[in-house]
């Protein structure tokens, strides 16, 4: 057992834990324009991708600029999540590259991976918290065994990260006790522990209802504005994506359908686009999901 484990724990409990029920909807704060003058953060080329011999992805190339928050959208099935699983290294493109300041990580070997890694944050669909660790200590995971930092920096830091999320004084609660935007909130602070460069968020949505799902929306932007880290979010939320995103790339019969702005979205003549942003467009598909 680590020694540094529940050590995060060992403080005075807080009189009231933050309900998500009392937060009204956030204000998506304003941020500067992202600068695009200097070199990419992540830049993707040609990516192809086979799996059992089926395409799943082909032709994609992108950048994603240093502060910018950029989306990932499309539909069920389209390769959002083979997408970004390919960003974070857990899978390899079988043509094209990857880069990541200048590295191709679809090339390098684990160690480097793991180096690589140390640059970059994941949020995951449904948080992925332990369920068996505090809420301290699973913010706190990533640095459980490092011993540059005391375990006094380490409260330090979990304290700093749960009240940028809004969750201060909660070190010492389960998951269990949490409710989904809590438990949102948590990942977000688990995410940001490592100081990284570029923080992927998994439909960071996902299970919410409409008020809660904005908060989450604005508060990836605030957190976004505040640590200048650069976040790629893979969504299906039209309305809170176009309400945060800089850039955003739409996938569609496994290609790029557009690369754009959210009012480059919105605008858009493209088939698909207009019905994915702007609902269902047609007779056709109307009369389909229409109840009988």
């Amino acid at each position: 057992m680590p020694e540094t484990e529940n050590v995060l724990t060992e403080q005075a409990q807080p009189e009231e834990i933050p309900d998500d029920d009392t937060l009204a909807v956030r204000e998506i704060p304003r941020r500067d324009p992202v600068d695009r003058t200097g070199e990419p953060l992540l830049s993707i080329r040609d990516v192809r991708r086979e799996i059992d011999g089926e395409i799943i992805l082909t032709d994609i190339n992108f950048d994603v600029w240093p502060g910018e928050i950029f989306g990932i959208m499309g539909m069920s099935g389209s390769g959002k999540t083979t997408l970004l699983r390919l960003l974070i290294a857990l899978d390899r493109p079988d043509e094209g590259s990857v880069i990541f300041h200048n590295e191709d990580i679809a090339r390098l070997d684990e160690d480097d991976l793991n180096r690589v890694r140390k640059s970059m944050g994941m949020c995951f669909q449904y948080s992925a918290l332990f369920d068996s660790m505090t809420v301290g200590d699973n913010v706190s995971f990533s640095v459980r065994n490092d011993r540059s930092m005391s375990d006094d920096e380490k409260r330090e830091k979990v304290a700093d990260l749960l009240a940028m999320v809004e969750m201060a004084g909660t070190e010492h609660r389960m998951p269990a006790e949490l409710s989904g935007g809590m438990r949102k909130r948590v990942s977000i602070a688990r995410a940001l522990m490592d100081d990284p460069e570029l923080v992927f968020y998994d439909e960071p949505s996902s299970g919410l209802d409409p008020v809660m799902s904005c908060n989450i929306s604005g508060l990836i932007r605030k957190v976004s504005a505040d640590t200048g880290a650069t976040a790629v979010i893979v969504s299906h939320d039209v309305d809170n994506m176009l309400g945060i995103a800089d850039r955003i790339l739409m996938l569609h019969d496994r290609t790029t359908a557009l690369i754009g702005t959210p009012d480059e979205m919105r605008s858009s003549d493209i088939p698909i686009i207009r019905r994915f942003v702007h609902g269902l467009a047609s007779d056709q598909m109307t009369g389909r999901c229409s109840p009988r």
